[in-house]
């Protein structure tokens, strides 16, 4: 099962890698590579996820709940683009039961981390040929080869912002953050660590994109934070109390809290009231058509210059097209992949390989929730979200199963441990059944 395995997770991995310009049409639908990889694992996956062993987990309902919404919102306010709600649905949600399916157990993330490593160092060094040439090389190379107009450079403080094989600096900038965090945690040495988050930091320079870098920092302060405090397994609650008053603050001292965030995480001053007016506006329009958007026509009357502009948030893009219900099912996916209720302490010392992939890939959806603040996602980074959401989710189940395993064993033990001591105070308990009750008759 694990060579399968390694195989499933080449193919999305390099699907995700493969520049979105490489487009087929089968039967007038349009088909990236990383859509055909999902589409051709679709039902392997389904047929794994319903075998003998596997449960279902909160993240599986919302997820759906989420596509589903998309598809009847795309068929109520522009039934004409139903293929395009079809294609989001697909990136996302397959890559998840894609994820959720074949990268369940220890043996099958380590091969989704091989994968990984590797298709980082190839996305990373040609992001660095674009920089030594001061030209985008990948993306135009296959946009000239599919006959589509090429991207025009892009800089930042007189650097050239890398694309390398996603269709903006932004995307390519987000892929490494996350391939960063995941590498902190699943390196085993110290030189390990260093070469491939380092090398996904360098890489993320390259992007010169604020979010990315902000979050990279995030990543590494959270791991260092981890590792100081590991011995205490109160430190989650105490850094999420913090976070949430820090958050608090800014929402009570704040008059536009949302404007003052997205102005404070940006690089350059401009991009960041650019976004603080593409907020205000979209909340604007969707106070219009709050449940069901407006799908994937133009959605700003004639002269409104931002309700005609590129919403560079996630969160909002999705609200606008398929209503706010969306975004809701959508976050509670994310973090009902990672919270937890009831005691399950039991289980974390099981395996410590799994536990620090539990934290990694938390940090990954986090990450995700954060840079989608300031980026809207589609094509392949859209799919790596939903991948990373649907091991996560087999994440929680393993930790789950494992934790509820425990607590049999444990029942189990001090049903034995009681009986043990009952027998013990009452000799007459081990002999016949009648033995006890005799000496009453006599």
């Amino acid at each position: 099962m694990t060579a399968a395995n390694g195989f499933v997770a080449w193919m999305l991995l390099i699907g995700i890698a493969t520049p979105a310009a490489m487009t087929i049409y089968i039967g007038g639908a349009k088909f990236t590579l990383g859509r055909i990889v999902i589409c051709l694992l679709l039902l392997p996956a389904l047929f794994e996820l319903s075998r003998k062993g596997r449960h279902l987990v909160a993240s599986d309902l919302f997820a759906c709940l989420a596509s589903a919404w998309i598809v009847a919102a795309t068929f109520d306010t522009d039934p004409g683009s139903w293929s395009s709600g079809f294609a989001v649905v697909i990136e996302f949600l397959g890559g998840y039961i894609v994820a959720r399916a074949f990268f369940f157990g220890r043996p099958a993330l380590q091969a989704f981390v091989g994968a990984l490593k590797f298709v980082a160092v190839i996305v990373i060094a040609l992001a660095t040929v674009e920089h030594l040439t001061q030209h985008i090389v990948t993306y135009n190379v296959v946009a000239a080869l599919w006959g589509l107009p090429s991207f025009t450079p892009e800089y930042r403080y007189g650097l050239l912002r890398a694309f390398s094989t996603f269709p903006h600096p932004i995307l390519y900038g987000t892929f490494c953050v996350v391939a960063g965090a995941i590498f902190l945690y699943s390196e085993r040495s110290v030189l390990g660590r260093v070469l491939y988050t380092g090398g996904c930091f360098f890489g993320c320079v390259l992007a010169m994109s604020s979010a990315p870098l902000i979050s990279f920092m995030i990543v590494v302060s959270v791991y260092s934070y981890d590792r100081i405090m590991h011995r205490y397994s109160w430190r989650w609650h105490v850094l999420v109390i913090s976070l949430g008053t820090l958050l608090a603050a800014v929402f009570v001292l704040a008059n536009k809290p949302i404007s003052w965030l997205v102005s404070h995480l940006t690089l350059d001053p401009s991009t960041g009231y650019f976004r603080v007016a593409t907020w205000d506006s979209a909340f604007y329009y969707i106070g219009l058509s709050p449940y069901v958007g407006f799908g994937f026509e133009a959605y700003g009357i004639i002269g409104d210059f931002f309700g005609n502009a590129s919403v560079d948030t996630v969160w909002l893009a999705l609200a606008l097209r398929f209503g706010v219900p969306t975004i809701v099912f959508l976050f509670f996916a994310n973090v009902a992949t990672f919270y937890r209720s009831g005691s399950t302490a039991g289980s974390r010392q099981a395996d410590p390989y799994m536990s620090k992939m539990r934290t990694a890939f938390t940090l990954v959806i986090v990450v995700f929730m954060f840079i989608g603040l300031t980026v809207h996602y589609w094509n392949n980074i859209w799919i790596f979200w939903g991948i990373c959401v649907g091991i996560r989710g087999s994440l929680q189940e393993e930790y789950l199963g494992t934790a509820k395993s425990r607590a049999s064993e444990n029942r189990r033990s001090g049903w034995s441990a009681r009986a043990r001591h009952l027998t013990m105070g009452n000799p007459q308990a081990t002999g016949h059944p009648m033995q006890g009750f005799d000496r009453y008759l006599r």
